[in-house]
């Protein structure tokens, strides 16, 4: 008699659950683009990248071929990192120790240090102070996030520049923005000068931040693009710009640390 074949066969290309890499670098040029927020990473600033390890069979070509498509790093802001996971995933996935990242060591000591508090708080994790007894305390309540609201509940805290009421004030426009679709807040974003590409939860929270803080200056250098903000450091970088007459994109230092800058205000559609 013929023999019967099993039900369900395994298939040969199949790929083992995955874990997961960081990698900590300066951007070498200013051609990649953030996974998170789609705008340009410029050169000589940090980015971080995150790559999906897979252990395929040594004899399996097909599987080690998707696996290594997966293992390319997908470069981040470094203000950009902490929204692409949930603190439940960094704590699962982020190495302990920042120094075991590949890269940690060619930074430089402010960069790590930087690097140490935004991991701190992807897991997390509060900030914790010697006391002169040499017990440690919590961080000042003060500069911890605010609550968000139950919308944007999967959403991690992170790490803020902004003051607890600034805060407030973003996640409150943002709960109040959120039955808007993406052409509406693309539009409301365009009427201030500001870039109107990406997910919808990127445009909901560039437009309350700018509602809320004021709409970012245009670069006092080039005098061609709004400055970016980040909240984690809260400093300010130029996103470079596309020169019309050489057909190519030209990066900008930006503001330098000692450059006074000014929001304006928010301008509202028929305004």
């Amino acid at each position: 008699a013929q023999a019967k074949l099993p039900r369900f066969q395994p298939l040969s290309t199949a790929i083992a659950m995955p874990s997961f890499g960081f990698e900590l670098e300066y951007a070498k040029s200013s051609r990649s683009a953030c996974k998170q927020c789609k705008e340009k990473i410029e050169k000589d600033t940090l980015r971080i990248g995150l790559k999906v390890l897979i252990d395929a069979a040594p004899d399996d070509a097909e599987a080690r071929k998707r696996a290594h498509s997966m293992e390319s790093a997908k470069w981040h802001h470094e203000g950009c990192f902490p929204k692409i996971k949930g603190k439940t995933w960094f704590r699962q996935h982020l190495p302990e120790e920042p120094d075991s990242i590949t890269g940690f060591d060619a930074l430089k000591e402010d960069d790590q240090q930087k690097v140490k508090l935004l991991l701190q708080s992807c897991r997390g994790e509060e900030t914790e102070t010697e006391t002169p007894k040499g017990n440690k305390r919590k961080a000042d309540p003060d500069q911890k996030s605010s609550k968000k609201s139950k919308f944007f509940a999967s959403q991690e805290d992170q790490a803020s520049a902004l003051s607890a009421e600034e805060q407030k004030s973003i996640e409150t426009l943002k709960a109040e923005l959120c039955k808007k679709n993406v052409a509406a807040l693309g539009a409301m974003l365009a009427k201030n000068g500001l870039p109107k590409s990406g997910k919808k939860e990127e445009l909901l929270d560039r437009v309350a931040e700018a509602k809320a803080l004021g709409v970012p200056p245009v670069c006092p250098l080039c005098e061609k693009q709004k400055l970016r903000f980040s909240k984690v450091t809260g400093s300010y970088s130029c996103p470079g710009f596309f020169d019309d007459e050489s057909k190519s994109f030209k990066r900008c230092k930006g503001p330098g640390d000692d450059t006074q800058l000014v929001r304006t205000s928010w301008q509202e559609l028929g305004a």
